[in-house]
């Protein structure tokens, strides 16, 4: 069901009460039918109803997807040319952002698709050669936009081979190459070369379709103003990612409600949390395995840093290869030099054990921050929707994504006409 801002509230996403007497776990993933030796707090009890019944709702509307049933590495629903080089989570959202974006473009005119922060260019691709949209692709990063181009030569050429050998299989009629621009795009000032058309038009005006997928950061928060402030785009799709990297203030709040709103504010910390896959997590929690314990590691990581280093603060450590399989020491020393500290700083081996002995209470810290994590991310996309609503436009959340596939999984779709009931077709999926 499709969520939007009725009003000055956000919609509930209407889930049921979460545990009861019996220890279950109501709409959270992964917790259904669970039992416990104990009833949980009321307290933790309320907490965990209240963020479910604010947060938006993450669930599809479909059913487990089914391009996967046969292989999950290969959907069924993309040719082979298509999955080349695309990993089954990238294959996922491609052919459903760009399907959407063709029955958003085929419902509001649209002449041209702009995909800003295209990386490798996979969207673009799809939209492109698979669904004959006109496609200009937005990249800061040169050596992306030169991959993004030999990736459509060598999709072009086994193409036209698939096309000669099983010419029912291929989609016929006319295929467009996205063009490649190496540009940044700011969240501050107007990109001229957005709107620049890449064919002059016959009869009437340019009208572009904005999209992104995950546009990390303020790159998303630049759609949206671009939409707004831009005559030539009339409609926008955009999944937004990397909330803890948005400039503050600047690109939260944006609404007036919002920042009309008492403790509004959102530190870092929570940003950054709501980043994290609540469904991966909840099922690394029934499987209690042992990579549970990276994040206690992590933790004692922290310490170690800032005692050696008090002002660096948030270091990208990213993913630790086989963390699980490291003591508490080989972590920390890998870790350090990751942040460019020396690895073999003498260590308080006493004290980090000590540390790791608290691993459980690590993870239930964890387990209750992320509790909150979709109630964070409904702020900063309601925050967004309500922006656009506020200047007189039509806009909505829809979960497009498989959360258990791509857990930022709401697009935010904006049109500058209204669509009435035809929001609720785009997030379906075709049989």
């Amino acid at each position: 069901m499709a969520r939007s801002a009725g009003g000055t509230k956000p919609t509930a996403a209407g889930h049921p009460a979460a545990g009861d007497a019996q220890g279950r776990g109501g709409d959270q993933p992964g917790l259904d039918y669970l039992r416990y030796r104990s009833v949980w707090p009321l307290t933790l009890l309320a907490l965990k109803s209240t963020a479910c019944a604010l947060a938006f709702t993450r669930t599809p509307g479909f059913q487990t997807p089914s391009e996967f049933l046969e292989n999950p590495s290969q959907s069924s629903r993309l040719t082979a040319p298509f999955r080349k080089h695309v990993k089954p989570k990238k294959q996922h959202e491609i052919r459903r952002l760009g399907e959407l974006v063709k029955k958003l473009s085929d419902l509001t005119g649209c002449t041209q698709v702009v995909d800003v922060g295209s990386g490798q260019g996979h969207l673009s691709r799809f939209m492109s050669l698979g669904l004959g949209l006109m496609v200009k692709s937005l990249e800061g990063n040169q050596r992306l936009v030169e991959r993004a181009q030999h990736l459509d030569q060598e999709l072009l050429q086994a193409l036209h081979k698939m096309e000669k050998k099983h010419p029912k299989v291929v989609q016929r009629g006319p295929r467009h190459s996205p063009r490649h621009v190496v540009q940044w795009v700011s969240s501050t000032a107007l990109c001229e070369e957005l709107l620049l058309p890449l064919e002059t038009p016959g009869q009437g005006s340019t009208r572009l379709l904005l999209t992104g997928l995950h546009a990390c950061g303020d790159l998303s928060v630049a759609l949206l103003r671009h939409f707004c402030c831009c005559s030539e785009v009339v409609a926008l799709a955009s999944v937004g990612c990397c909330y803890m990297k948005l400039s503050d203030p600047g690109s939260y709040p944006l609404s007036q409600w919002v920042a009309g709103l008492p403790g509004h504010e959102l530190p870092y910390r929570l940003r950054e949390g709501a980043c994290h896959a609540l469904e991966d997590y909840a099922e690394r929690l029934q499987k209690a395995g042992p990579g549970l314990q990276t994040h206690c590691f992590r933790a004692a990581l922290e310490t170690v840093i800032r005692r050696v280093c008090p002002e660096l603060r948030r270091p990208g450590v990213q993913g630790i290869p086989r963390a699980h399989e490291l003591n508490i020491e080989e972590y920390v020393q890998q870790g350090l030099q990751r942040v460019g500290l020396d690895p073999q700083l003498p260590l308080d081996l006493a004290a980090l054990r000590a540390q790791q002995a608290q691993g459980n209470r690590v993870v239930a810290f964890f387990s209750l921050a992320l509790l909150l994590a979709p109630l964070v991310e409904t702020l900063i996309l309601l925050d967004r929707l309500l922006y656009l609503q506020e200047q007189g436009f039509y806009a909505e959340l829809l979960p497009i994504f498989s959360p258990e596939l791509s857990p930022r999984n709401l697009v935010l779709v904006a049109t500058k006409t209204p669509l009435g009931q035809a929001f609720s077709v785009l997030e379906t999926e075709d049989s």
